[in-house]
């Protein structure tokens, strides 16, 4: 989002950003506001409503970024910003995500909130103007279940600097994620408890780092004298420099992975299961490591540890792929296709199309712009 707000600005729109909680918290606001980028929160802000009441009618566009806040905010938004258009940035789909865990763990209350997750965004899609999502996977399932609406694809965006440290120099390997979210402490659990134990005959001195914030204390509990549980880092630049690859083994998610697109842009090769790949058009041996299983996992691991000609392979094919799909340059020209006047008057051409009732699938912030 930091990214998109930026390259909305540079294409010359007046942007503003109110944030859920109307929180300021450095040093995010103090990074867009030096950019450019209007900030709106606490105090000079009571609620998002009161500041549509004052000013909705200015603004063309209104992207509500995630299903609770866009819930939150669209009516308010449809009523005090009449002639804006609004767009319902998913992030990734939530329900998507949740029937997954479902279907992993045969919880029926994950299960139902899963269902009632799918309600709440097919309704969200329903109500705005045009619907992001990050991968075309997640288009497509949108897409055949309401096929007169507008479903643009609006993936991450990373930057591409690339990598310096040779094969030769590098050793351990890395997870890094938000251990707010759920799928990433599955994961590291699940890796630490079934897959880790296949590599230390092979990898006996190497270290494994989990990077991430609010690490719980099952994750804290990981730690021994070859698994560092680092906390957040302000700064990761430092680990990728000096690792050999990153990890993916996530059982359950939707969307596209920062993680991955973090490393591949780095060039630090990775190792994935294939949901942690989905929708990335990523080829296995050529840009990652797709293994499913602990056994192939371990082996894929200790392989490309071990291999300088598939380790180089599989950074420059990644740096090559991240720079033209996720890159900044890539995004800057998707973002003015979908702010110009041409696919604004397809879409609303699209929308005046009588959409005929659709069955439920089987699987089940807040930013402005002017």
């Amino acid at each position: 989002m930091f990214h998109v707000l930026n390259i909305l600005h540079r294409l010359g729109h007046h942007v503003t950003f109110i944030p859920d909680n109307l929180a300021d918290i450095p040093p995010y606001g103090d990074e867009l506001q030096k950019r450019g980028i209007e900030v709106v929160y606490h105090p000079y802000l009571k609620s998002v409503r009161d500041y549509l009441t004052s000013h909705g009618s200015r603004f063309d566009a209104v992207v509500l970024s995630r299903c609770d806040f866009a819930r939150k905010h669209i009516a308010d938004v449809r009523l005090h910003a009449p002639r804006a258009r609004i767009v319902f940035d998913t992030v990734d789909l939530h329900f998507l995500r949740d029937s997954r865990e479902a279907r992993l763990t045969q919880d029926p209350e994950v299960q139902l909130k899963a269902r009632e997750k799918e309600k709440q965004e097919y309704a969200l899609i329903d109500e705005a103007d045009e619907t992001w999502v990050v991968s075309t996977v997640e288009q497509k399932l949108l897409q055949g279940q309401r096929p007169h609406k507008t479903i643009e694809v609006v993936t991450n965006i990373v930057e591409v600097p690339g990598s310096s440290t040779p094969f030769s120099l590098r050793q351990d390997w890395l997870f890094i994620g938000s251990f707010q979210h759920p799928p990433n402490v599955d994961a590291v659990i699940y890796f630490v408890q079934e897959i880790y134990p296949l590599l230390r005959e092979n990898l006996r001195r190497s270290k494994f780092y989990i990077i991430g914030d609010k690490a719980p204390p099952e994750v804290i509990a990981l730690a021994s004298e070859n698994i560092v549980v680092t906390g957040l880092q302000r700064d990761v630049r430092p680990y990728f420099d000096n690792v050999k690859l990153s990890i993916a083994p996530l059982r359950w998610g939707a969307g596209v992975k920062g993680k991955i697109n973090q490393s591949m842009g780095l060039g630090v090769p990775v190792v994935a299961t294939s949901l942690a790949v989905e929708g990335m058009a990523l080829t296995d041996h050529e840009d990652v490591l797709v293994a499913d299983e602990p056994g192939d996992f371990a082996r894929a691991l200790i392989e490309l540890y071990e291999s300088e000609e598939l380790w180089n392979r599989l950074s420059e094919n990644g740096i090559r792929k991240t720079r033209a799909f996720y890159s900044i340059d890539a995004a800057r020209e998707r973002l003015r296709h979908l702010f110009s006047e041409e696919h604004i008057t397809a879409s609303r051409r699209k929308m005046e199309i009588p959409s005929p009732p659709m069955h439920s699938t089987n699987e089940p912030g807040t930013e402005f712009h002017s």
